[in-house]
């Protein structure tokens, strides 16, 4: 390491690397709660609730932006009294006095503004994060319990939208700050003539509010277009996602897919179109009004400086306040309205998804909070044509085996995954409706490891991990018996190797041991297995069924499976070949 390099790592010179960096970022992310969305919630009470979640942060930043545009207006203040006091009496002392001031002013308001953009970016910042850890946490654990796989539209959500209605949190501090400043203006001019405060403070609300009346029609269209542009980059997500499958069909496929995605980004396009039109006549509408505004104000000033009611310096102060006002109501008009706008228009996107869940919202009296066993009983009743419903039933410490088709093993896993969902297949535990269960309570008692593999971009480490709340303290015997259960001894000695993007640096029979073993490793109370092991050879397979009771002694265990050597480790195995009614899967 370079002796003389700056010890923060900013770059900075040999006269600043020493002095203490304030405010700088965490070395790990915060742990930030995730927004609430109750049924009822609007979107003007989410973007409040938003905007107001980081006080701690936006209050100071506030504070110091309202020294810093009120400082910037008091400016032609000074200089109209040093006029006055100074240059129009001669009085040295008194222009090194006002001199002085002007340099303390300077000093004061550029130091504030420094730190309130600096505070302003942290706040923005943090509310992404927090922002994006509630729609990962609404998208991947709905309220009801039910896990959906998110379409593409929740790439232009997680940038877009979380980016615009982050940045509402300026609302709070800028927009502040110009009112205070505009004030101050308007209390300025007062003192140097009544008349000319009075105009100020009169008219500036009313330009305001013209100009918020001009952005109506732009704030709903800026939603339609906002909806357009998540729409086509989740159409292009998917496209992306599913190429192979669209290759794989012919050309048919791919023609209809181009047809498609062209037809969506031309019906954006031309809403970006209307957008940009309707921003343009916004801005040149709320200029019309800021123009006559300050032209009325100049005007007043000059002709009560030709009539002596002004002095030179009060003059030159009321035509350099005017001036100050232009840029503050501008703004407001150009940057807060548009901000607003944008802001709204993600709130409502951000909590249709909070709350499309693909299930009606249970209600509070809709669920039980009861006391359910640590180690419960579980039962799953699937029924048939018949009527009479074949039954699964996993006492505590058990270690059932499932043989049934591949579909009816489907509905199961997908029933005790999602028991909320719209399936007739039921599920209990301890006799107690699992979709009458709050969600956190059935998943501290219930695991479901899927056939279909997932893994994360990372570590061996990071992926058997996962679900632990600190990771850095699992116990380290622990995840060797894990990964010896799973039988990954051969590739897993090293749990820091990175595994590459969705694990494509191992097999197809590594990553499936990778996720039998991250299963494992979450010492569930009750484990459900579905065909953990169809891309392991027959050798390992064997290994792994013989390893399967010993780390789950003492739990319950549902194993969906077909293998014989798995289904041979069982305490006993249920043969549930029954025939589904067609419609089960829509039933109420």
């Amino acid at each position: 390491m370079n002796p003389h390099a700056d010890p923060a790592g900013l770059g900075r010179g040999p006269l600043t690397r020493r002095l203490p960096v304030l405010l700088d970022a965490p070395a790990e992310p915060l742990q930030a709660p995730p927004f609430a969305a109750p049924a009822g919630t609007t979107p003007g009470r989410f973007l409040l609730r938003v905007i107001l979640s980081v006080r701690r942060v936006s209050v100071p930043a506030m504070l110091l932006a309202i020294v810093w545009q009120v400082g910037e207006s008091a400016v032609p203040v000074v200089m109209g009294l040093a006029i006055d006091r100074a240059l129009a009496t001669g009085d040295t002392g008194q222009l090194t006095l006002w001199l002085g001031a002007l340099i303390a002013l300077y000093v004061a308001l550029t130091s504030a503004a420094k730190l309130s953009l600096r505070l302003t970016a942290y706040a923005v910042q943090l509310l992404q994060h927090r922002l994006r850890g509630t729609l990962s946490t609404g998208v991947l654990h709905p309220v009801d319990g039910a896990a959906h796989a998110p379409d593409g539209g929740v790439v232009s959500l997680m940038t877009n939208d979380v980016a615009r209605l982050a940045n509402a949190v300026i609302l709070a501090i800028m927009p502040i700050a110009r009112i205070a400043a505009i004030a101050f203006i308007a209390a300025s001019l007062v003192a140097a003539h009544r008349l000319l405060g009075l105009v100020v403070l009169i008219g500036a609300p009313v330009a305001v509010w013209s100009m918020g009346v001009l952005s109506e029609r732009f704030s709903r269209d800026t939603r339609a277009y906002q909806e357009l542009l998540a729409a086509t980059v989740g159409r292009a997500t998917d496209l992306v996602a599913g190429y192979r499958v669209v290759k794989g069909i012919g050309r048919r496929a791919e023609a209809e897919a181009t047809r498609r995605y062209r037809q969506a980004s031309q019906e954006t396009l031309a809403g970006a179109e209307r957008n940009a039109g309707l921003l343009g006549r916004f801005l040149v509408g709320s200029g019309v009004v800021t123009g006559v505004f300050v032209a009325t104000v100049m005007g007043l000033a000059g002709w009560l400086a030709v009539d002596g009611q002004l002095s030179i310096g009060e003059l030159i102060a009321a035509v350099g306040l005017t001036q100050a006002l232009l840029p503050q109501i501008e703004s407001i008009a150009n940057v807060s309205i548009p901000n607003l706008a944008g802001a709204r228009a993600s709130a409502v996107r951000i909590l249709g998804v909070l709350r499309d869940d693909g299930t009606p919202t249970p209600a509070p009296g809709d669920m039980t909070r009861c006391e359910v066993a640590l180690l419960p009983a579980l039962e799953v009743s699937v029924p048939t044509i018949s009527g009479h419903g074949a039954s699964i039933r996993v006492e505590p410490g058990e270690l059932v085996g499932v043989r049934t088709d591949d579909r009816t093993a489907a509905r199961i896993a997908d029933a005790l995954l999602n028991p909320r969902a719209r399936d007739a297949v039921d599920v209990r535990l301890d006799g107690l409706p699992a979709r009458e269960l709050l969600p956190a309570e059935y998943r501290s008692r219930v695991t479901v490891a899927p056939h279909r593999v997932t893994l994360f971009s990372g570590t061996l480490r990071g992926n058997l991990t996962v679900t632990a709340d600190a990771p850095e303290r699992v116990d380290a015997a622990h995840l060797d018996a894990a990964l010896r259960a799973a039988a990954c001894d051969d590739f897993a000695a090293d749990l820091d190797v990175p595994v590459g993007e969705g694990g494509n640096r191992l097999s197809g029979g590594q990553r499936q041991r990778v996720a039998l073993a991250r299963a494992l490793a979450g010492e569930a109370p009750v484990l459900v297995l579905h065909d953990p092991t169809t891309a392991v050879d027959s050798v390992t397979e064997h290994a792994i069924a013989g390893r399967l009771r010993d780390i789950r002694q003492g739990r319950s265990t549902l194993l969906i499976a077909s293998s014989p050597a798995l289904l041979g480790a069982c305490d006993r195995v249920v043969e549930l070949f029954v025939e589904v009614p067609v419609d089960a899967g829509r039933a109420q």
